[in-house]
Formats: structure tokens, sequence, C-alpha cells
């Protein structure tokens, strides 16, 4: 919240992966700083290994939404696990309460890579993926997350409304058409590693299906290879489309 403040965002959703437990936390933190603060998740589909839907304006307390977030993360550690049998099947041994005992909440294939660059195997994340567990990778292990559609129903039920996370990682653009009957509401047009050729193609793609035009910078914290900047710059018009079904939501 400190960083966000520096880096003059005014309005931050804090979109963990599959979990809204850091959200009292973050709303703690942000107290007396120029900031609103609202809480979203980024569920990790089956799609794609980065095909993610996000949800605003949800209810965080909800049964329903924490039982399900609660069984997406129990499919990222029986992931996390098959990954590591594949790992020491290639000779490299990595132990399951060590690295469990860094991400208490959501494990996923980014707690790998920084194991294996503890043990010096390799130098940083990107490498750990190139060379082990990207898709086509000799330890691959595809996503048992749940399909976009029922990430958008469950945000839905939720209270909140469903938007796709940077675009440009869904193998097949053609298919956000479907997510849209679906009841998707948005695209994540503006995002820190779109070119502005894509910017333009999916702000054209939300205003050909009437979507809301969304902003995120995918932050994700120091040493991540995701960590700046933070926060994007939306078009006011953009914004207050945003904020406005944000508010319909409280």
């Amino acid at each position: 919240m400190a960083f966000a403040e520096k880096s003059g965002v005014s309005v931050l959703v804090l979109t963990d992966h599959d979990s809204v437990s850091g959200f009292a936390e973050a709303q703690a933190a942000a107290f007396g700083r120029p900031l609103q603060v609202f809480c979203g998740v980024e569920i990790n589909t089956c799609a794609g290994d980065n095909v993610h839907i996000l949800g605003y304006g949800i209810r965080r307390t909800d049964k329903v939404l924490l039982e399900k977030l609660a069984e997406f993360r129990e499919r990222r550690v029986q992931r996390v696990r098959r990954i590591l049998e594949t790992l020491r099947g290639l000779g490299v041994e990595l132990a399951f309460d060590e690295i469990r005992r860094r991400s208490p909440e959501s494990l996923g294939r980014a707690h790998i890579a920084d194991a294996l660059k503890r043990q010096g195997l390799v130098h940083k994340r990107s490498e750990a993926f190139r060379r082990f567990l990207a898709p086509g990778q000799p330890a691959y292990v595809p996503s048992l997350g749940p399909t976009a559609e029922e990430a958008i129903a469950l945000i839905r039920q939720a209270g909140g409304f469903a938007v796709a996370a940077h675009p440009a990682t869904v193998p097949d653009a053609a298919g956000i058409e479907t997510w849209v009957k679906q009841g998707l509401e948005g695209l994540e047009a503006h995002y820190g590693m779109h070119s502005p050729s894509n910017i333009v193609r999916f702000r054209e793609m939300a205003e050909h299906w009437g979507l809301l035009v969304t902003g995120g910078s995918d932050y994700h914290g120091k040493g991540s290879g995701r960590e700046s900047p933070l926060g994007v710059e939306l078009p006011d018009e953009d914004a207050q489309r945003f904020l406005k079904r944000l508010q319909r939501c409280s």
C-alpha cells in the first residue's frame, strides 16, 4: 500500500490468485492513505496457464466463493506435487514442505521456480520456466483450475463482475466471445506488457461487445520479475465506467 501511494495509484483492487485472504491486511495498511482500496480475485483457469479471470465487486465473505476458492487452492497443491514428482524423475529433488512454508496460501509454479533458484539450479524465475515449467518443458503439468465459464459464474454468484485478465495471453481470442455470452463484462486492455497495437485491438474488441475497458499492472512483488510499475493509467471515461460498475456491487 505504501508503494501504491508512492507510485501515484488512486484506485487499487487487490486481486490475489484464488484467494481473498489478504484483503483485511491490505485494507488496514491503506488506512490514512489517499487510496480507494477494493477486494477482488484472480482465478486461474484450465483454459491455459495464463488465462485468468478477474473478479471485481465480489462479496469476499460469500460462503460459496470461499469454498470454491479453497477447492481451487487444493487443486494447486495437487499440481505442485505432480510437478515435484516429475522433477524427481529428472533427478531434481525439492521438498514440498519447504515450498509450502514460503507460501501458505496459493501455491504455484512460481514457488517451484523460486525453490530451484534457491538450490542454484537456475538464476531467476524465467529460467526455471524456460527450462522446466513452461508448456512443452520436461516438468510441465497442465493447470487443474476451473474452466473460464465456471470462474465467471462463481464471480457473478458472489455479486461481482468478471473481466478477462491480460487477454493477449488467451490462446484463441475468438473464445472470448463465448465468455461474453456467459456473462463476461470487461477486458483488461490496458496492461503493462501489452503493446500499443494490442491495447488498440482489445479496446476495439471491448467496444464491439459492449464491455468495460479495464487496466492492471499485474504486480507480483519483489523478486518476481513483475514488480514494477505498480498501476496503469486508464482513460478517465473508462475509469469512471469501471467505478460506477463497482459501486453497483456494494
